[in-house]
């Protein structure tokens, strides 16, 4: 029974509504057709009617401006300078008076005074310069050679813009007595005075001389132009055809110029008026609705009642507006009222995924630094991971260090934010490189010269050094950069992954003792060893780095004496191996000042000197200028780079609990006490406040977004002891973790 009724219910809303359409649109289109053809004639009338006023509001401007520009020309102050008086205070005068002129004329936008008796010209916009340097040159031309048409208006173009033009005096008789008075008209307020309340009505107005040049407004097609020279100054139809659309065209002459005024008007505005009759006669026809709706009122609440409630519930959840920006509160369109409710979880959901899309990465990277910097994956660490399962299902990965060289050019030309897009341009390329040789490749960035590659796979180590060689060569061919690379042997990820990378860091630096463009591994640091052992290490030489970055260059130049003086009683292999300490010693610790780094290798540089003594002096020059590049960074125009740089490396490495003074100023290449000199001073706190005052911020983080617990806090945040993380954090806050964990996470609104 309830379907026959529900059917019989949706045939009746059919068969109404097909009646009721096909009545309405008879009755529309006939008396919007009426409309139209009044609404077509009376609005043509209308407009032929403005473009008359407009036309004499114009004739008038332009005789008015003509009356003023004859007083301003027969002015004594103009015909004194004219005749060519050449006098400070005349020139003042003159200048005085065409200012106080276009003050009381704003259509004036530029005046010339020409004189040709002392080819003098006065432009009120530049001041007085000679006839053969005025830049105007075309209305110099028009003056002087042409025959300008005297108290009439032409236009004329200069430094790309348009103005109407008058020339005086009055008659051509004057012309060879004494100057010229030229007016340059603002165009713009002219069409503002003019032709403004036109376009408001919906035409568009402009003024054509008669070549069919525009002279005031805009034509918005070259074509319409040879449209209208056809139709002529009096079209008998007054409409025109253009691309389909039916404009009306009205004029009215502008005698004293020969000028004529157009208005286009397109059919469209009559077409809206014609559709909006036709929609109240749709509106009050509606009201033939009212029986039909109290028939299924009480229907409805039995049929639509389900679909009634389901809106009202979206529409207090999601706080659904109607399209006035008001939350409908109880008689609002249901199917609007759903499909927004629809729409809305979609968008929130899609929002959602973004932003985990975009937050995944982040985090990622966070858990993989940690993860380096405090060696070892705690439970909680291993946690967070947890969602890396690519990584993680392998039990043993290499760790790769892939370092930049020459990375002194690279942070000269560029800055910190595109050097890490830089790296993280040769991080995607390696992964690019390795995918589907199988295994899992991720890229951990220290804010260093250099990127940590965590490589899970089943490929051999030989496998795995020839795809490096491939990336270096992808980073070479995209990027110009030329890296070294460092690889460790397979290693589980319970290890101590901090010793790992440190030990594979210092690999990178045997290119510089050896000048090998390779993958360098453990054995190359063996072999390295081994060559070691034999020799003595040098006296004086742990000194050598102090006395470079204290600036005393006398006594390095002492210091190098007494090592040299040692090295002449070695062997020439046992001197050469000594050669190679030292320059690698200064290497590793002033690797982005010296210009070692682009020095092919030690042991070719070395070949280069045919005895100590040259090697000496070379030595010594390139420590002094290593002294030099050291001052000049104690400069006031250079600590801001510094003091970015430091920031930069304690926000990516505050999670490691051992982070010094000395770890930042060897990355700054600067000495410990002037690092934390400077930081004193311009940040008016001292280096290890700054570094506690981050790891507290990264706490209360933690306390107020998770659920992690203190201890784990504690670790992540870089702290050494947890008496010493409690101690601090209560100083901080005067409160304990737990205490403040609570405090921000039962309504109140977090401001630390």
């Amino acid at each position: 029974m309830r379907r026959i009724f529900s059917r019989s219910y949706l045939h009746l809303y059919l068969w109404i509504g097909i009646i009721f359409t096909v009545a309405i649109l008879l009755f529309s289109v006939f008396l919007a057709s009426q409309f139209s053809h009044y609404a077509d004639n009376q609005m043509n009338l209308y407009h032929k009617d403005k473009m008359a006023q407009t036309a004499s509001r114009t004739e008038f401007i332009l005789d008015k401006l003509k009356t003023y520009g004859l007083h301003m020309y027969d002015d004594p102050a103009v015909q004194e300078w004219l005749s060519g008086r050449q006098d400070p205070l005349c020139d003042m005068e003159l200048l005085n008076t065409i200012t106080d002129y276009m003050s009381t004329e704003p259509f004036i936008q530029r005046v010339y005074v020409i004189s040709l008796q002392d080819k003098r010209v006065l432009d009120s916009q530049v001041g007085i310069v000679p006839l053969n340097d005025f830049e105007d040159s075309d209305i110099v031309a028009k003056v002087t050679s042409d025959h300008p048409v005297f108290l009439q208006f032409f236009d004329h173009r200069f430094q790309n813009q348009s103005h109407l033009t008058l020339i005086l005096p009055a008659t051509p008789t004057k012309k060879s007595e004494i100057g010229y008075l030229v007016l340059l008209l603002d165009n713009h307020a002219l069409e503002q005075q003019l032709l403004e309340n036109n376009e408001n009505l919906g035409s568009n107005v402009f003024v054509l001389d008669e070549f069919g040049n525009v002279i005031l407004g805009e034509m918005s097609s070259p074509k319409i132009a040879d449209a209208l020279r056809k139709l002529g100054k009096n079209p008998e139809s007054g409409f025109l055809e253009m691309n389909g659309i039916r404009l009306h065209v009205n004029t009215a002459p502008i005698v004293s110029q020969n000028w004529v005024v157009y208005s286009l008007t397109e059919m469209k505005a009559f077409r809206r008026q014609a559709e909006s009759f036709q929609a109240r006669i749709v509106g009050y026809s509606l009201i033939l609705l009212i029986p039909l709706l109290f028939a299924a009122v009480w229907n409805s609440r039995r049929a639509v009642q389900p679909f009634r409630s389901l809106a009202v519930q979206l529409q207090h959840k999601l706080n659904i507006a109607d399209e006035n920006g008001q939350k409908v509160l109880g008689g609002g369109d249901d199917y609007a009222i759903l499909k927004s409710g629809i729409d809305l979880l979609s968008t929130r959901m899609d929002q959602l995924h973004e932003s985990m899309r975009n937050h995944h990465n982040l985090v990622k990277a966070e858990f993989l630094r940690q993860w380096l910097l405090q060696g070892r994956m705690n439970q909680s660490l291993r946690k967070d991971l947890a969602n890396e399962p690519a990584l993680l299902g392998y039990s043993e990965i290499y760790l790769i260090v892939c370092k930049v060289d020459a990375y002194l050019d690279i942070s000269e030309r560029y800055d910190f934010a595109s050097r890490q897009l830089l790296k993280y341009a040769m991080g995607n390329i390696a992964a690019e490189v390795f995918e589907g040789r199988g295994g899992t490749l991720e890229t951990v960035d220290l804010a260093g010269d250099h990127i940590v590659l965590l490589l899970g796979t089943n490929l051999d180590a030989s496998s795995v050094m020839d795809t490096l060689n491939e990336v270096k060569q992808q980073i070479k061919a995209h990027q110009g950069l030329l890296v070294t690379m460092a690889m460790s042997s397979r290693k589980f990820i319970h290890d101590d992954m901090r010793a790992v990378y440190d030990f594979v860091l210092e690999l990178c630096l045997l290119k510089f003792i050896s000048g090998e463009d390779k993958i360098y591994t453990e054995t190359d640091y063996e072999d390295y060893q081994e060559m070691l052992l034999p020799y003595a290490e040098l006296k004086g030489l742990d000194r050598l780095p102090v006395l470079i970055k204290s600036g005393k260059k006398e006594q390095v130049a002492q210091l190098l004496d007494e090592m040299f003086t040692q090295m002449k009683a070695l062997k020439y292999s046992e001197c050469k191996v000594q050669l190679t300490v030292i320059l690698f010693s200064v290497v590793k610790e002033f690797n982005k000042l010296s210009t070692l780094q682009n020095v092919d290798g030690i042991e070719k540089q070395l070949d280069r000197f045919t005895t100590l003594r040259d090697v000496h002096l070379w030595l010594q020059q390139e420590l002094f200028a290593i002294i030099d590049q050291l001052a000049s960074r104690h400069d006031l125009n250079r600590k801001d780079k510094v003091m970015e740089e430091i920031v930069n490396y304690i926000h990516y490495h505050f999670q490691d609990p051992n982070l010094s003074a000395e770890d930042i100023a060897r990355h700054v290449s600067l000495s410990a006490k002037y690092v934390r000199q400077l930081f004193q001073d311009m940040q008016n706190r001292t280096l290890s406040q700054y570094i506690l005052d981050v790891r507290l911020e990264k706490v209360k983080e933690f306390l107020v977004q998770t659920t992690l617990p203190v201890e784990d806090i504690a670790v992540r945040s870089g702290f050494l002891t947890r008496s010493h993380f409690f101690t601090a954090f209560k100083k901080a806050t005067g409160m304990t973790p737990n205490q403040y964990r609570q405090q921000y996470t039962k309504g109140g609104e977090a401001t630390g």
